[in-house]
């Protein structure tokens, strides 16, 4: 059964950082907390996303997601995060890291593997459009492709309101208001 929600964190590197330190010790942190608590965390990625206009202008920007079945596995891995084996790792990243923010989303359509990302669509709902309303006009242009449509929960982070993956680019008209990136996973862990 697919998980129902994920917290996305963005995330850059302090000056000075190269990306192949940061990026293990991302990995690293990540398969610390998958082996600690493989009950918790259903799946996780990084990727090296392209510029985002709530990221950096000139360094690399890492998108994290961590999918979790409920609200209250959001609590848990924030508290399993720093706690334990997993503080090391944790604190070896965070010692790198120089800015970010956070999301949390919910998977509203389709299915596709985190580790089958390489593109990233951020698209707005206009108001006054009911959700399932929108929700078909999305499945329409995305016809048969494999992809996943994720939607912001109350009103946490900075991106657009929905997100939508995809193994090739897609094209929305601009009436989405589509922001496309494309993504490179760093690391993966089932």
């Amino acid at each position: 059964m697919p998980s129902e929600l994920a917290y996305v964190f963005w995330q850059w590197p302090r000056s000075g950082v190269s990306s192949s330190v940061y990026e293990k010790k991302l990995w690293s942190f990540q398969s610390a907390l998958k082996v600690a608590r493989p009950d918790l965390v259903t799946d996780l990625l990084t990727y090296q996303i392209d510029s985002l206009p709530w990221g950096p202008k000139d360094a690399p920007l890492y998108e994290d997601w961590y999918l979790v079945d409920d609200f209250a596995d959001l609590g848990s891995l924030n508290d399993a995060a720093v706690a334990g084996g997993i503080k090391g790792a944790h604190d070896s990243v965070a010692g790198d890291y120089l800015k970010g923010s956070g999301g949390v989303f919910k998977r509203v359509l389709r299915n596709l593997p985190l580790d089958e990302t390489r593109h990233v669509t951020w698209i707005e709902k206009d108001i006054g459009v009911a959700y399932q309303s929108y929700y078909d006009e999305v499945a329409n242009e995305l016809g048969s492709r494999e992809t996943d449509l994720w939607r912001r929960q109350m009103v946490l982070g900075p991106s657009p309101q929905f997100c939508v993956h995809s193994a090739d680019p897609v094209e929305f008209p601009d009436s989405f208001h589509p922001l496309a990136v494309k993504a490179r996973a760093v690391g993966h862990s089932r």
